[in-house]
């Protein structure tokens, strides 16, 4: 580790995100589980909201920005850049958000600007989880939520807990602002209505293209009608498969002015899955010869 690695190695040694730090005047935005205590479950489901790039300031006011792209094999990958003042990288982060034992954790591991890592080889700093409410989530000592839960995607908190002798909690408080294409907001941004408004087109655009990819492959298929029927039992049991899985996302976030947002994040997310499963089993091929469809990329 360089001179700057063992600075803030010392002073950052749980930092997790970096942005602008606050004083702490409140009651801890942080906290800490007790000794053995057991994470509670949890899917990466209802982390949605934090998908997305941010930006702000870091440390010593220099800019800051953090990605995280959405799950994929149980993982949501996130990237944090912490620049110096003069525009040079300082710091970055790797970070897995994964999905373990019916819970989630946060793992990561700093890396200097010529990609040496901080921590040793095999070493990464873990980050337990001990709840997760509408709009946040709360690991052992470090904490992310939405800057306004009525407006999820237009900005991040993020609270680390710091070692610290004082009797007090010792907290660096940061915060973010959403990066102006945020892909956890699918390009919807405004108000709670407008938001899910525009999360309701995108849904309805993603299904319109599940229903063209499932028409193409039938016709695909149309001089074996065995299959074919096989093809449209599949997508009946698939839509109905989406629909009871996204009620379900919808009542664990009834509470919370974030429910139909979430609920429509989940239509687009699975029907986007189904769409891209019918163009890889039905309308390509094993040869080199072109699809019958192109590749579908994520709905905007």
């Amino acid at each position: 580790m360089n001179a700057i690695g063992h600075v803030l190695g010392a002073v950052f040694a749980a930092l997790a995100l970096a942005g602008t730090a606050a004083a702490q005047e409140s009651a801890p935005e942080t906290r800490i589980g007790e000794k053995g205590f057991e994470s509670r479950p949890a899917t990466l489901d209802q982390v949605d909201w934090l998908v997305g790039q941010w930006v702000g300031e870091g440390i010593q006011g220099a800019p800051a920005m953090e990605s995280w792209l959405p799950p994929s094999g149980g993982t949501m990958v996130g990237t944090f850049v912490q620049e110096t003042t003069d525009g040079a990288i300082m710091f970055t982060e790797h970070m897995y958000l994964m999905q373990e034992n019916g819970t989630l954790v946060l793992r990561l591991k700093h890396f200097n600007a010529d990609l040496t890592g901080w921590e040793e080889k095999d070493d990464m700093l873990t980050f337990r989880l001990i709840a997760v409410e509408p709009c946040a989530v709360f690991f052992n000592a470090l904490t992310l939520r939405c800057a306004d839960p009525e407006n999820p995607g237009s900005g991040l908190v993020a609270a680390v807990r710091m070692k610290s002798e004082k009797l007090e909690p010792q907290e660096l408080i940061f915060n973010f602002r959403a990066a102006e294409r945020s892909t956890g907001s699918y390009d919807c941004d405004g108000t709670t209505v407008a938001i899910n408004d525009c999360l309701g087109d995108v849904s309805d655009r993603a299904k319109l293209r599940q229903a063209r990819y499932l028409e193409a492959a039938l016709g695909s298929n149309d001089n074996d009608s065995a299959l074919a029927d096989q093809i449209r039992e599949s997508d009946i049991a698939f839509n109905l498969y989406r629909d009871r899985e996204c009620i379900a996302v919808y009542e664990a976030w009834k509470e919370g002015s974030i429910r139909n947002a979430m609920t429509l994040r989940c239509m687009i997310r699975l029907t986007d899955q189904r769409t891209h499963d019918i163009w890889r089993n039905w309308l390509t091929y094993q040869d080199s010869s072109a699809p019958i469809l192109p590749e579908p990329a994520p709905t905007r």
